[in-house]
């Protein structure tokens, strides 16, 4: 009888012996695929990114983006900064500090600000139509020309034909803005005040 027993949990014991090392096995397997995942995963990815106002597609990797992305940020950036009301405006000019590149949040604070009260005391009111938009991927920069409408108070008091340049910058996978100012249509992209800055 004891014979019996002890064969018994010498059978039990290689048993779960077998089970453990078949369960180890199958939890390294388990484990090296997880990492082959991670490391496939973790290269440059391409994302698909759904826009603000859907009208097309684009992409981003960790270390570029589609001109499309360019375009269709520009185009909702200057919306923010531009289709204002003296009521909604300090709204929309904290939307759009969100996302000012950090070298460039002084200064672009400081213009918003200086335009918010100027617009404010003269209950100015805008709307930006614009009416083409040209993009410079590899500076990463896009211009946008049309028409700029303004009203004080509730009368319309002019229209004129501009183009505002906003510029970006792309870091850690995010696009900030680093510079939004009025050019003309000879000159979109302002590289002639560029130049003589410099």
């Amino acid at each position: 009888m004891f014979f019996r027993k002890y064969i018994s949990e010498k059978d039990n014991a290689a048993q779960e012996i077998s089970f453990l090392r078949i369960l180890a096995a199958g939890l390294v397997v388990a484990a090296v695929v997880q990492a082959a995942a991670n490391i496939s995963l973790s290269g440059d990815a391409r994302t698909v990114i759904t826009p603000p106002n859907i009208k097309q597609g684009f992409w981003v990797t960790t270390k570029s983006v589609s001109s499309e992305y360019l375009e269709e940020m520009a185009y909702w950036y200057t919306g923010l900064a531009l289709n204002i009301t003296p009521a909604g405006i300090t709204y929309q000019n904290e939307l759009f500090l969100k996302y000012a590149a950090p070298s460039e949040y002084g200064r672009l604070q400081q213009e918003m600000v200086s335009r918010s009260e100027f617009l404010k005391k003269n209950q100015i009111s805008s709307q930006f139509a614009v009416e083409d938009i040209s993009v410079d991927s590899k500076r990463m920069r896009v211009a946008l020309t049309g028409k700029l409408y303004t009203w004080v108070a509730e009368k319309r008091a002019g229209m004129r034909d501009t183009t505002f340049m906003i510029g970006f910058q792309y870091i850690n996978g995010k696009l900030y803005i680093s510079d939004f100012r009025e050019t003309n249509r000879q000159d979109i992209f302002g590289d002639t005040r560029t130049d003589k800055q410099s």
